[in-house]
């Protein structure tokens, strides 16, 4: 019976929790490299896993392009807190 990676299990956890908190960026890289390393488990020893890998990456890079994306928009808002203070 072929079992499961448990790096695949781990990379999807970690796509998911990276968004449960802002600034979750190492959990997303931690997502990415996790289900990179899944996938190169599963092709070398034949287990299963592969969606569950892949969500993990597409959850990982979905935050980040997430997180660049409201940077961008709130950088002026952001630059005005740091200048003047929470209020």
């Amino acid at each position: 019976m072929e079992t499961k990676s448990r790096l695949a299990i781990f990379a999807l956890v970690a796509g998911l929790v990276c968004f449960l908190n802002l600034l979750g960026i190492e959990k997303a890289i931690l997502a990415i490299t996790a289900g990179y390393m899944a996938l190169n488990e599963i092709q070398r020893e034949g287990k299963k896993g592969k969606g569950l890998a892949w969500a993990g990456i597409g959850l990982g890079i979905a935050y980040i392009i997430t997180i660049t994306i409201l940077g961008i928009i709130y950088w002026p808002q952001l630059l005005e807190l740091i200048k003047h203070g929470v209020k």
